[in-house]
């Protein structure tokens, strides 16, 4: 951020230099609200006189001798504090008050006056009064309508002033106004300048020398009554009441003292600078040690990463410059250096880097920083220190008295990638110490090849999916982005093969090691050119291919909306595009599983709650639909009270338990083609459109069953070919009629998912003696069609 402190000061001096207004008029025509003034006699004697500051807005009409001279009234008129008339004719004098402007050295006159006449001849006076005598007179004559100015009379010298204004009209009917009318002192006359200090030690340290502060000054004037400072120093040297150009001087001050000198009386009144001595202002001069502007050493230019300009560091006749500009809205990252060093610093003490800084623009900033370690010799390979980091313009001295060592690195980088660059020109620049000088060793040449390849983060491909720890085997797969031909090769240090893409030859591929386990680490390397070291490493956690216990197996995010009510999931009969939304869980283990609480949400927020009790047993389906009245649904069906809304275009799906830990998360890209996504194989594979997994003949879902139910078809839950009756039953036999002849399979499930029966039967009857009373899904297979239906047992 820029600092305004130079600005702020001139802009204070400025604005106390300006004058002071001791008499300010504002007149008006006729008709302003004051009542006239008609007598036959002059009015009395005007207000007393005005001693500084501002008067008021008086004046005092007085008329001469003459008689009218065609018996004929004039008007004569002036506002501001009284309105008065000349109903008589003959001459009118308009004064002020007496205004005492002895104490200021110059005073000037600002006036404007407009006459106006409807006919005749105006003689007219503007005059100023010294003591009873005019010492400036303007005398113009006026036709009609026109208006006469007066700017800045210059009346110096001056002790008390009276301004009048004279017309003598000889028409008849005519009227004369004036409009406005200011006197003010002139401006003070003395200005303060930069201040200087005169050291009577010099002590290295901070703070401990004593300072005089010398504040030289241009100009006089003899209104100022005496000079004084509230800081604890003692005000002397020339006096600006009586000396002009001379020079104020503050004694009994020391560094790191705040000051301030202020002018008191007359015009100056309250004129003021101030400051504070710098700490170290009298400490001894430095000897150089390496003069890196004019000596025969400079700084190294390092470019870790150049924007599309190529823009880095140049070095002309001592001076480094950098212009990190490179076209409206560029984003690109500038990181560049320069690099001194090595230096031993043994027996070092004060080590201080001294230069002069000038800044164009304003957004990106200088680091300037020291290491003991400059190895990698690239500075992003070296851990740095920051010793001061610099954003505005000046001459610098910064203190590098921490950095120890025998190879000690300095360095001012240059950074920035947000498009807010600066330009910077660094000149005179040098190293110094009081006492002994550092060593500069060998100097090195830096080397920062950029690696055009990117290894992203691993992910693993299990061989086998077997509960228990360290027993599946396990591929890692390594994506990584660009490509760099200097590569000689890819290895590990691990007992698994590297296989796959080769970054050298192919850009934005995968690499791969096969041959390891759960629980084994791995590592890659990146070997030659600009990549070589570039490394990768990690451990398989030792359950990755363990199967899942709670999984989502299918999700119905976009249920068709074809003639027939194709995309009737739920089998109430009525496709809708949230009601017919669902997603089914499977329990892949050999335990029930309480969902109790547990919570479904998407990337919004949460959409159902499972309720207490809810228990999902051990190999079986469970079902949440968006809506409706799920019929003939396998398994456990819970609906919920609102829409799951589940995009189609992609979405995250997580599962919470009731603490609000993440037990699963599903996340897919694309669920919109008028059908669920299903994992092929069941319970492990990847999610695919239902309609594409081998085995269930091109059915759109399959809700509470596997995806790849060899029995299932397009019509499985909206074939109305079957029915049953009596539903609900008694107990007994129950009625299957079909479209068809041919002999009917039928497989019933109770509503924990238990299969309870399995018979073919050829006469449409089917026996439910042996049931309890209950809820059974009837599962009816004829020839290639499936349905099925919900049996209702009193």
């Amino acid at each position: 951020m820029k600092k305004l402190y130079f600005l702020l000061f001139a802009t204070l001096i400025s604005a106390m230099s300006f004058g002071q207004t001791l008499y300010d008029a504002d007149f008006s025509t006729d008709g302003d609200g004051f009542a006239d003034h008609t007598t036959a006699s002059p009015p009395a004697a005007g207000p007393a006189s005005v001693t500084g500051g501002a008067a008021p807005n008086d004046w005092v009409l007085r008329y001469d001798t003459e008689p009218a001279t065609d018996g004929t009234a004039n008007s004569f008129s002036v506002s501001g504090g009284a309105l008065v008339s000349d109903d008589w004719g003959g001459v009118g004098i308009f004064e002020s008050a007496s205004i005492d402007v002895s104490l200021f050295s110059n005073v000037n006159i600002s006036a404007i006056t407009q006459v106006t006449g409807a006919n005749g001849d105006i003689f007219s006076y503007f005059y100023i009064l010294d003591g009873g005598s005019r010492v400036e007179t303007v005398m113009s004559d006026f036709s009609s309508d026109l208006i006469y100015s007066v700017s800045s009379l210059d009346v110096s010298g001056a002790t008390s002033l009276v301004v009048g204004f004279e017309f003598d009209e000889n028409g008849s009917g005519d009227g004369y106004t004036t409009t406005s009318f200011k006197v003010e002192n002139a401006a003070c006359g003395v200005v303060l300048q930069t201040a200087t200090y005169t050291c009577n030690s010099n002590t290295i340290g901070d703070d401990n020398d004593s300072v005089n502060v010398n504040v030289p000054y241009t100009g006089s004037n003899i209104g100022i009554t005496s000079v004084t400072t509230t800081s604890g120093g003692t005000v002397g040297g020339d006096n600006p009441a009586s000396f002009v150009d001379g020079t104020i001087v503050i004694t009994g001050l020391s560094e790191g003292d705040t000051w301030d000198v202020i002018l008191n009386g007359g015009d100056c009144d309250m004129i003021s600078v101030s400051g504070t001595v710098p700490s170290a202002e009298c400490d001894p001069i430095p000897n150089t040690c390496f003069d890196l502007s004019g000596g025969s050493e400079l700084f190294e230019l390092v470019t870790v990463v150049s924007n599309s300009d190529m823009d880095e560091w140049s070095e002309s006749s001592g001076t480094y410059s950098m212009n990190g500009f490179c076209g409206g809205g560029c984003m690109e990252e500038s990181n560049t250096w320069l690099i001194f060093g090595p230096l031993d610093m043994t027996g070092v003490s004060d080590l201080s880097l001294i230069f002069d800084a000038a800044e164009g623009f304003d957004g990106s900033d200088l680091d300037i920083q020291y290491t003991s370690d400059y190895s990698s010799l690239c500075p992003d390979g070296a851990t740095w220190t920051s010793a001061q980091v610099i954003s505005d313009p000046g001459s610098y001295n910064i203190d590098l008295s921490a950095a120890t060592g025998t190879d000690v690195f300095i360095g001012i980088q240059y950074l920035d990638s947000d498009g807010s660059f600066s330009s910077w020109d660094v000149s005179n620049v040098e190293l110094a110490a009081f006492g002994t000088c550092p060593t500069l060793g060998v100097r090195p040449t830096s080397a920062c090849a950029v690696c055009d390849v990117v290894l992203q983060t691993e992910s693993y491909t299990c061989a086998t999916n077997t509960d228990g720890d360290n027993n599946d085997g396990v591929t890692i797969n390594i994506p990584y982005t660009g490509s760099e031909a200097t590569i000689t090769s890819v290895t590990t240090t691990t007992s698994g093969a590297i296989s796959g893409d080769d970054p050298a030859a192919f850009a934005d591929g995968t690499i791969t090691i096969t041959g390891l386990s759960e629980g084994d680490a791995w590592d890659l390397t990146i070997n030659g050119g600009d990549c070589d070291g570039t490394t990768i490493s990690g451990t398989v956690p030792a359950a990755e291919c363990d199967p899942e216990t709670l999984l989502i197996n299918e999700v119905n995010a976009d249920p068709s909306n074809a003639a027939g009510n194709v995309g009737d999931a739920n089998g109430d009969g009525t496709a809708d595009a949230n009601d017919d939304e669902f997603i089914e869980f499977y329990n892949n283990s050999s335990s029930a599983i309480d969902l109790s609480d547990y919570t479904i949400e998407d990337a919004v927020s949460v959409r159902y709650t499972f309720p207490l009790g809810t228990i999902l047993q051990p190999n079986s389906f469970l079902t949440v639909f968006g809506g409706g009245t799920p019929t003939g649904i396998s398994g456990t069906v819970l609906v919920s009270s609102g829409p799951l809304s589940l995009n189609n275009g992609g979405d995250t799906i997580t599962i919470r338990d009731g603490g609000g830990t993440e037990v699963l998360s599903l996340t897919y890209s694309n669920a919109g083609n008028n059908q669920s996504i299903g994992r092929a194989p069941d319970f492990t594979g990847s999610f695919v459109d239902h309609s594409s997994i081998t085995g269930n003949g091109g059915a759109l879902f399959s809700p509470g069953l596997e995806n790849d139910d060899a029995t299932l078809s397009n019509g499985d839950f909206t074939a109305t070919a079957f029915s049953i009756y009596p539903n609900p039953t008694n107990g007994g036999e129950i009625t299957i009629s079909s479209s068809k002849s041919e002999a009917i399979s039928v497989i019933g499930y109770d509503i924990l998912g238990k299969q309870v029966l399995s018979t073919t039967i050829t006469n449409n009857t089917l026996d439910v003696s042996n049931l309890n009373t209950g809820i059974y899904i009837l599962k009816i297979t004829q020839n290639n069609a499936s349905a099925t239906k919900k049996l209702v047992i009193k």
